[in-house]
């Protein structure tokens, strides 16, 4: 058991799925699983580290490999950082220790990071961002239509909902009236009359 734990496939191996579960926690905090696992895969890995002649050379190009890769999700460079960082993740994984690890796996792992965390971070950030405009920030700037009003408050039919609303300028409205959605305070929304005709 402990061979196979300090053979330098299972380390290098180890020490990609650690940083990939940090990265992801980082990127989608309360998932909880992929921090655990990667904490926990990162302690195995340093065990095995310090039980082998590691060349740290080559572990530090890995990690500037996979930092490349994960600015790449962040931004706009066109495969240049992501490119970048899985050359350096390759060479770095080539030097990792002096037994050496198998060409097929940090061939493979380097793919597999190169889309983990170039295109597939990409796509969690774009979900993440897209949950937000549809939710209650979605309706800004929207129509709504008034169920209900007295003076300056009242309720108002918008997304296919019922919300409580208020006036931004204490504007006289009636049942029917259009309305626009200025800002949302809480759960309940600031409006104004809107200009839109029937």
């Amino acid at each position: 058991m402990m061979e196979f734990l300090i053979s330098p496939d299972f380390t290098f191996l180890l020490m990609c799925i650690g940083l990939y579960g940090l990265i992801y926690e980082l990127v989608s905090p309360g998932a909880f699983l992929p921090g655990i696992t990667g904490a926990l895969c990162l302690l195995l890995g340093m065990f095995a580290i310090n039980e082998m002649h590691v060349n740290y050379f080559g572990l530090l190009l890995m990690i500037i490999g996979i930092s490349c890769m994960t600015a790449e999700a962040f931004f706009r460079t066109f495969g240049a950082l992501g490119g970048l960082g899985a050359i350096s993740f390759a060479i770095g994984g080539i030097l990792f220790v002096n037994r050496g690890v198998s060409p097929w796996l940090i061939g493979s792992m380097t793919l597999i990071s190169l889309g983990v965390l170039s295109f597939g971070l990409k796509r969690v950030l774009r979900t993440r961002k897209r949950s937000v405009s549809t939710g209650v920030e979605g309706l800004r700037n929207t129509q709504g239509e008034v169920i209900h009003w007295s003076r300056s408050k009242g309720e108002v039919l918008a997304a296919g909902a019922v919300w409580k609303a208020r006036s931004s300028d204490d504007h006289v409205m009636k049942k029917g009236d259009k309305v626009k959605i200025i800002d949302i305070n809480g759960l309940c929304l600031i409006i104004e009359p809107s200009h839109q005709t029937s």
